[in-house]
């Protein structure tokens, strides 16, 4: 570009900067710092629990404005103008749509629409746990029909009120998964028999007929929504069964499976997800007793007419894709916490031990990597093993005091090893590109790998940094 053309150039910039100062508009030097909203997604709230969750700004010149443009929050929570904190106890459950605005010093603006979910106040029995608390080497199916199989999907409700829908992960069309028509499938809602078995009782509160299967589209014939014709209710807190048997004419020849997650090295400790009687699956074979399979764990989800859910909605292990615990490589859960504060006492990781006798080090820190508490387990806690035959245990950490985490805050829970030893893990996949909702899940943050430049999300089926898969982890929850 010539002189003449560079002057021509600045000359009609300034020319234009000073038209829109004229007109009394004010232009930034950069469009990076005009005002945005980062925020898109909001944590749940809970019908009289204290909520607090910010709606953050990006960019900008502080201070800023905040407003609700359109819509309204949900009855008892209101929008801090100064700080964007949305706060306060909420009053009724459902579901609130609202567009969130901001405003800068220097007079620029931008919106963006929210939506919050308030799950009813009957609805929540406390968990153990923080974090996805389950512990998977991959898929197990059962086979429902062939030796007069039936199956018990056992749980405990979380949430009381009217059940709506279930969704199971069925295997409907692979060879000696199913066969023929895939049978015709009884699935009835029963109460728990009270003993110390926890078996199925005689009690059904609900029934649902499943056929042709095999007939639908995918992904709805794998991931089956039951709809029960008359909604059974639940209360929080007691043990149910989903039972399935096929009712085929010849359930030998037509028959399919349902799937459920598998642990191959079932031993103490076990997950707090996959602890009896709150989530198992049972066995019944020619008519037999009932009787757990060890070390399945049931994939479903619960869902009630207050816009409630519940289940265990993991869908598979990238256990093809184990990622090395060694020097500066490194594993990590990244989480903001949701809801409100959390107490833990200790941390957990399932993972294998492939070289070495260096101590497991755990790190609890903050978003910028200041620490919050850090600790060892000894390498004679997880057994040695080899990479193409890796036996995956709990390692555990109690920490040197129970922690407080705060909602609306990042914090990260590291896992390394000295260089001369290697342990190996790898994620189990959430289930929301399958429908699964976030209660079903662990919706607070995903599994990262660090090989000794920066952190990013595994990498699986050739796609990297992704953002669906957990660590095998959680944080014990005290009072």
């Amino acid at each position: 570009m010539g002189l003449r053309c560079r002057y021509a150039l600045l000359y009609s910039v300034v020319f234009l900067l000073g038209q829109f100062a004229f007109a009394g508009i004010t232009v930034k030097a950069f469009a990076d710092d005009i005002v945005q909203i980062s925020t898109t997604i909001l944590p749940s709230a809970q019908v009289g629990l204290s909520y607090s969750a910010p709606v953050v700004a990006g960019d900008g010149a502080a201070p800023f404005q905040w407003y609700v443009s359109s819509g309204s929050l949900p009855s008892g929570l209101s929008l801090d103008s100064q700080t964007g904190a949305i706060s306060g106890t909420p009053d009724a459950s459902g579901v609130t749509s609202f567009t969130a605005g901001i405003t800068d010093a220097e007079g620029f603006s931008a919106s963006v629409n929210l939506s919050l979910v308030v799950n009813s106040a009957t609805t929540s029995v406390s968990s153990p746990a923080y974090g996805a608390a389950v512990g998977s080497d991959g898929l197990a199916n059962t086979t429902i029909g062939p030796d007069q199989n039936k199956i018990s999907f056992r749980f405990r409700a979380k949430h009381s009120g009217v059940l709506q829908q279930s969704t199971v992960y069925l295997m409907p069309d692979h060879d000696g998964y199913a066969s023929g028509t895939g049978g015709t499938i009884q699935v009835t809602l029963c109460t728990d028999d009270g003993t110390d078995a926890h078996n199925p009782s005689d009690t059904v509160l609900a029934t649902y007929m499943m056929t042709n299967v095999d007939s639908l589209p995918s992904p709805s014939r794998y991931f089956y929504v039951l709809q029960f014709p008359a909604p059974p209710t639940l209360s929080a807190g007691q043990v149910y069964h989903l039972v399935f048997q096929n009712v085929d004419s010849d359930p030998e020849n037509n028959f399919l499976s349902v799937n459920a997650l598998y642990e191959e090295n079932w031993q103490s400790p076990t997950s707090p997800a996959a602890s009896d009687p709150d989530a198992a699956v049972l066995l019944s074979e020619g008519g037999g007793e009932w009787y757990p399979r060890t070390a399945y764990t049931p994939i479903y989800e619960l869902d009630f007419q207050d816009g409630s859910s519940e289940g265990i909605g993991y869908m598979e292990a990238w256990v093809g894709d184990q990622n090395d615990i060694s020097g500066t490589s490194m594993v990590r859960e990244t989480f903001t916490v949701s809801g409100s504060q959390i107490n833990v006492s200790s941390a957990a990781i399932r993972l294998s031990r492939i070289a070495g006798d260096d101590p497991l080090t755990i790190r609890l820190e903050n978003a910028d990597g200041s620490l919050i508490d850090e600790g060892s387990v000894e390498a004679s806690a997880i057994p040695m093993s080899s990479s193409s035959s890796p036996i995956n245990a709990w390692a555990v950490y109690p920490f040197s005091t129970s922690h407080t985490l705060v909602p609306g805050q990042t914090y990260n829970l590291v896992f390394q090893t000295a260089s001369t030893s290697n342990y190996q893990a790898f994620p189990v996949q959430k289930g929301n590109y399958y429908g699964f909702q976030p209660t079903t899940y662990f919706q607070d943050g995903y599994a990262q790998v660090n090989s000794g430049d920066s952190w990013v999300g595994w990498s699986q089926w050739g796609s990297s940094n992704r953002t669906d898969g957990d660590l095998q982890f959680y944080l014990s929850v005290t009072p």
